[in-house]
């Protein structure tokens, strides 16, 4: 019997276990170093990126405050919207959804590619201030990516009557123009923001800190929104009948220096989506627009003449010829003998008024218009108002010194039209006008209440048969106004045939003067463009809605109003009685 050989152990070469065990040290080395980096040297990148990932900040807006009439109704509001936001980086892995969300949201789907491509790596805007229900349509959708934030927009309930006057706000809250602009820093408050932890859906798991936002202050304003609405809808009308490009107009209380309305034509709706898109359309030309307004400056000059004694109430003046000035004649419409200063403002007579000039010095001139808030930017909160020009006295030559009563060499806004008048109506006693309630006038003397008694008796007669301003009459109320026509300047050194500044300024009651209105069309080029034509009525309707609204009562004859001097006057009654078509 034999037996196996016993099993022979092998033996493994040392260098293979010291091969072994250095990969290992090396391997463990590798991973040490690669924790260290990651745990030390890039530990705050790594944070930030799991932050942006999953730890975002978004915007809390604040509501902007409240525009208010006179009455508390509100001109200017916030109504709820939604902004739709998407994150890209989850958002395009959801293709298969975007017909879906284009239909939701009522876009084009290649409208949605082109904003999500125009965004950020992590955000990118959709639509903003949209309705709420497109907001609930795509919530409906649940698709990653995409998301609803609540917010705001302004709304005005008067839409294009107010805009020129209560401006726009841009998508970001920002005040655009008007009252929106200028008392932005009061209206807008402050947005907040708030930490919210999200998932890799974008959705909140946890809010981590907030900071609240803060309402914007509300604004109360001395407009009156009947007294706003007709005096918008009455210059409209006459804007598109005469041709005009333009125009303004603003009523004010003589007593208070409140400003009741201020409207311009041409206006825009911000409430409908693009509603706005020419700049033209939101300026507010009554503070915002210069122009060489004619005749309706005679007053003040008179008023100087009176104050320096150059000339005297019951004084007459021969203008039967032409006055010879710097190289040409000033000549009148209509050939007239002799005027007293009454009938030079009855029937606008540019050689009596030019004549009363001369005689009186630059400077007092000059002081009168000054002091009447002519030459000087309005002070109401408007960003970019002008102040007109009024050059100083010493630069006037002898055509300057005459012209310049009749309204040219010099440039006013419809504002300060307004402003001027209220003081001839306010017995001489000048106010600052003021369109936040609850501030006070500032007040200045600018001439005896004899001398604006005078005047507001003359300029009645403006208004009364043959005088330039008839189609301003109002049945039952004594009206007193001034006309004014200023041929627009060609940039050739010459003046344009057909087109027009065309002004009216007026107050009433005559006999005790509560309102002032003014009213200024430029550019018009169809009809009788004339101011006493085609401004002189946008005054009398309005007045008219004015006196009613605020309650003023008109004279009685028995059992009815008082009529005018002159009824059922037609236009071309009026263009033969205003000597030269309301000029």
């Amino acid at each position: 019997m034999t037996t196996e050989p016993a099993t022979r152990s092998r033996t493994l070469p040392g260098w293979r276990a010291g091969l072994l065990i250095l990969l290992i040290l090396v391997g463990m080395l590798l991973v040490l170093g690669r924790d260290t980096e990651l745990q030390f040297l890039q530990r705050h990148i790594l944070r930030g990126q799991g932050q942006m990932r999953y730890v975002q900040e978004r915007p809390l807006p604040a509501q902007r405050g409240i525009i208010y009439a006179a009455n508390g109704q509100p001109l200017a509001v916030n109504v709820p919207a939604v902004t739709i936001w998407a994150d890209p980086r989850i958002f395009r892995q959801q293709q298969k959804d975007w017909p879906a969300v284009a239909q939701a949201l009522q876009i084009p789907e290649t409208t949605l590619q082109e904003r999500l491509q125009h965004g950020g790596e992590q955000f990118a805007y959709i639509l903003r201030q949209v309705h709420p229900q497109l907001g609930t349509a795509l919530a409906k959708l649940h698709v990653p990516g995409i998301y609803v934030e609540p917010t705001s927009r302004s709304y005005y309930p008067l839409g294009a009557v107010t805009t020129p006057l209560l401006g726009l706000v841009h998508l970001d809250h920002q005040g655009a123009a008007g009252l929106e602009r200028g008392f932005n820093d009061w209206l807008q408050g402050k947005p907040g923001w708030e930490k919210v932890l999200v998932d890799g859906r974008g959705e909140i798991l946890r809010v981590l800190q907030t900071q609240p936002a803060q309402n914007g202050h509300d604004l109360h304003l001395t407009i009156d929104p009947q007294i706003q609405y007709w005096a918008y809808m009455t210059l409209q009308a006459a804007q598109r009948h005469f041709g005009a490009t333009n125009g303004s107009a603003v009523v004010m209380n003589v007593h208070t220096g409140q400003i009741l309305a201020m409207v311009s034509v041409p206006s825009c709706n911000p409430n409908r989506q693009n509603g706005c898109s020419n700049p033209e359309d939101y300026v507010n030309n009554a503070v915002h627009q210069a122009f060489e307004p004619g005749s309706v400056m005679k007053p003040f000059v008179i008023a100087a003449a009176l104050a320096t004694g150059t000339i005297q109430p019951d004084e007459s003046f021969n203008v039967s010829h032409c006055l010879p000035v710097g190289g040409f004649c000033i000549r009148d419409d209509v050939v007239h003998q002799e005027l007293n200063v009454a009938h030079i403002l009855k029937y606008s007579s540019d050689i009596g008024a030019a004549t009363i000039a001369l005689r009186t010095a630059p400077d007092a001139i000059y002081d009168m218009y000054r002091r009447a808030g002519f030459g000087r930017e309005p002070d109401l909160g408007f960003a970019g108002g002008t102040a007109g020009v009024l050059p100083p006295p010493n630069t006037w030559d002898k055509a300057r010194h005459a012209t310049i009563a009749l309204g040219y060499g010099v440039s006013v806004t419809t504002l300060q039209l307004a402003e001027g008048y209220a003081a001839i109506a306010n017995g001489g006693l000048h106010l600052q006008p003021t369109l936040i309630a609850g501030q006070t006038a500032r007040s200045d003397r600018i001439m005896s209440p004899a001398i604006a008694g005078h005047l507001q008796h003359w300029l009645e007669g403006v208004c009364s048969a043959n005088g330039t301003g008839i189609l301003a009459a109002l049945p039952g109320y004594a009206v007193a106004g001034k006309t004014g026509t200023a041929n627009l300047a060609n940039g050739k050194g010459g003046f344009e045939k057909k087109k027009t500044n065309a002004t009216f300024v007026g107050f009433a009651p005559g006999f005790a003067p509560d309102l002032v209105m003014a009213v200024s069309l430029r550019g018009s080029t169809r009809y009788w463009n004339f101011g006493g034509v085609e401004s002189a009525p946008v005054f009398r309707v309005t007045m008219q809605h004015a006196l009613q609204e605020l309650g003023i009562a008109p004279r009685w004859c028995g059992g009815h109003p008082c009529a005018s001097a002159a009824t059922n006057i037609t236009e071309a009654q009026a263009e033969i009685w205003a000597e030269g078509g309301g000029k």
